[in-house]
């Protein structure tokens, strides 16, 4: 997994609390993940927020940090007034918060889930999941333990476990 860190010295101009900073200049995010996330903390629109980038006039959006995208380019944030929460903005949506996980230890926890059930699952001559009843729901009481929130309905998890589901054999 290739990782992208912040730099240590543009740590200094990034409003963010010292743990966040830490773990974006220490560990990082991976530059791609499960379920079709991309992140790049290095160059624009990092840090940026939505309000900006869209030009919305969208004050509940103005203090946010963009870090990332899904698959639909939808933008991947922090939400300072929410407690840190990590959102995408569904673009498509009237530019709507949907909730991915209470914190960014708690999403790159998720993703390294994700991408270890898929792979443990994963069928060698395609790409069908087979698992049991008990394994999906030990991986989603994994999820639980981790963030109670992150298979709140209408999520980003909940989306995605469920489509794992769906589309198992």
């Amino acid at each position: 997994i290739e990782l992208d860190k912040i730099k240590l010295e543009s740590v200094h101009a990034i409003p963010l609390p010292v743990d966040i900073l830490e773990f974006l200049s220490m560990v990082g995010l991976p530059k791609e993940s499960a379920p079709f996330l991309t992140f790049n903390i290095n160059t624009f629109p990092a840090f940026v927020s939505p309000d900006d980038l869209f030009e919305l006039d969208r004050p509940e959006l103005s203090d946010w940090f963009i870090i990332g995208e899904t698959s639909e380019s939808d933008p991947i944030c922090i939400d300072p007034m929410g407690g840190y929460r990590i959102c995408y903005i569904d673009t498509e949506n009237n530019y709507t918060p949907v909730f991915m996980n209470s914190s960014l230890d708690k999403l790159a926890i998720c993703m390294y889930m994700y991408e270890k059930f898929i792979e443990t699952f994963a069928g060698e001559e395609d790409d069908k999941l087979t698992f049991s009843d008990e394994d999906w729901e030990y991986f989603k009481k994994q999820f639980l333990e981790i963030d109670p929130e992150s298979l709140k309905e209408g999520s980003f998890w909940d989306y995605y476990l469920e489509y794992l589901f769906v589309e198992r054999d």
